[in-house]
């Protein structure tokens, strides 16, 4: 069976580094840095005090006083403003290496697993193997079982059975068909981590204090959130423009964010919907403004 890759240029890679690194990294981000290990890798947030969006990374940790910050998305500029926002007296330094780096991202289709010549061995759960000067570690941001190479720009490509280069939209049709959103453009600073179900492996709910905890707390102890992210299917013939409102009974539903065409004039995409609008999904679906010919179902 054939497999799969995706080079890209990752947007944000920062570098951390300082005797503060680890305190500072905590009161900033949804996830309890002083827990990840050495050789450890995960996914986290940085909020708004609302408890918006406003980017994601994977949060490696490279030694005691060093982090490497990864976001397949989110601008490497616009992270190290974020992060620079409330540096007071923290022996902290940043360095924005995004121009340096690539991404290689792995998979099959199926229930097969990735094989790979130069990198025999897989990471374990939550860990990254460091070899090369590239970081190897399973992608479950994209489906379990994807794994991605950060590596130095002009390294090889990873060598396999019948490796097949793929597009951007193949490696995000994957991502949506997985149920899992993309920051900033599907969940982003009008929006809650709960609504695109960040929560369930980006916040640490009893770490302390840091950006929005506030909210997390609340929202964690009503116990829900009114409008959810869902993978969904659009039959119309044209591709609106993004994001736009749905609507069921010429009633504001949800928000579709994102949409990726698929074979016969269909596409897939992630949208927010409210959670009054289960039924109207599932039967005569959601309507676009202006596109009278086509519905929103889910996925």
């Amino acid at each position: 069976m054939e497999t799969f890759f995706y080079k890209s240029s990752p947007k944000g890679v920062i570098r951390v580094m300082g005797e503060d690194a680890v305190d500072y990294l905590q009161s900033q981000c949804s996830i309890n840095m002083r827990n990840l290990d050495i050789g450890k890798i995960r996914y986290g947030l940085r909020l708004s005090t609302r408890g918006r969006v406003l980017g994601d990374s994977y949060f490696l940790r490279l030694d005691e006083e060093e982090f490497m910050l990864l976001s397949r998305e989110c601008e490497g500029g616009e992270l190290l403003s974020l992060l620079n926002e409330n540096i007071v007296a923290d022996e902290v330094e940043f360095i924005n290496e995004s121009n340096a780096w690539e991404l290689i991202t792995v998979w099959k289709n199926g229930s097969d697993s990735v094989q790979l010549e130069n990198w025999p061995e897989k990471p374990n759960a939550g860990g990254y193997i460091h070899a090369d000067k590239a970081y190897f570690f399973e992608d479950l941001r994209i489906s379990p079982g994807t794994y991605s190479i950060l590596q130095p720009l002009h390294n090889q490509i990873p060598k396999g059975i019948n490796m097949k280069e793929m597009d951007y939209d193949s490696l995000q049709i994957k991502r949506i068909r997985a149920g899992l959103v993309s920051v900033p453009s599907e969940i982003g600073p009008t929006d809650l981590p709960q609504e695109g179900r960040l929560e369930l492996d980006a916040v640490d709910f009893d770490k302390g204090c840091y950006l929005g905890q506030e909210t997390m707390a609340r929202i964690h102890a009503m116990g829900r959130v009114r409008r959810l992210a869902f993978p969904v299917i659009w039959n119309g013939e044209e591709i609106p423009d993004l994001p736009c409102n749905l609507y069921y009974n010429q009633k504001k539903k949800g928000v579709l964010k994102s949409l990726i065409p698929l074979e016969k004039k269909k596409a897939i995409g992630i949208a927010l919907i409210h959670e009054s609008t289960d039924e109207a999904m599932q039967s005569e679906g959601l309507e676009i403004e202006g596109f009278p010919n086509g519905r929103i179902h889910k996925a």
